[in-house]
């Protein structure tokens, strides 16, 4: 038999985030079991809280409210991938994540690979030179070895790009770092769903 408190945390843990009182689904669930005092109950994961966030997040903002956030947070990545079409034809770009799969809530981080041989502090200067601010440095540790990246925020989201090798694009469609299976989309792609969203209205 599942543990009922372990839903209670969940739903919990989702309305911090929404709330804005937990930044993170970690801290959530924990800040979520110590305010229910479940302690000993199996904590929930991190599907679990998001999809409480989810139905949140829908009853809150509508279906139409919802749906735009989404195309907001695609029109961000496109304008992000969108500069290095223009200024480095070489580099290819993708969107990965749930950023990818159109999930917005619980927090969403926008994370591009960019697959490249370019340098990060040219990489960083054609975003500089397009009008966005200076971007934060910090590097990962993936199956591939370190990877460098550059974070940075537009319209309060947070956007992590990260250099990969050209030779690591056949398997763009893998977790760098858990290996697991990922959802990805091309610039192509983006373009795409944002024009039918448009035509949809």
């Amino acid at each position: 038999m599942p543990d009922p408190r372990t839903d209670q945390i969940a739903r919990e843990a989702a309305r911090l985030i929404e709330t804005g009182r937990a930044d993170g689904v970690e801290s959530a669930v924990r800040l979520a079991a110590e305010a229910l005092g479940a302690r000993g109950a199996p904590l929930p994961g991190a599907g679990r809280v998001r999809k409480h966030a989810q139905a949140m997040s829908m009853q809150a903002l509508g279906s139409d409210g919802y749906a735009e956030k989404r195309n907001q947070v695609w029109r961000i990545a496109e304008q992000v991938m969108t500069v290095f079409e223009h200024t480095m034809p070489d580099v290819s770009s993708l969107l990965v994540g749930r950023a990818a799969q159109g999930h917005i809530d619980a927090g969403v981080t926008i994370h591009i690979r960019l697959y490249t041989r370019t340098s990060i502090s040219d990489l960083a200067r054609s975003l500089i030179d397009f009008g966005y601010e200076d971007p934060a440095f910090q590097t990962i540790e993936t199956r591939f070895g370190r990877l460098s990246q550059i974070k940075l925020s537009d319209e309060g989201y947070d956007i992590v790009l990260t250099r990969c090798m050209p030779e690591h694009r056949a398997h763009s469609d893998i977790d760098l770092v858990t290996d697991q299976p990922i959802r990805t989309a091309s610039l192509a792609a983006l373009r795409r769903r944002l024009d039918e969203a448009s035509n949809a209205h």
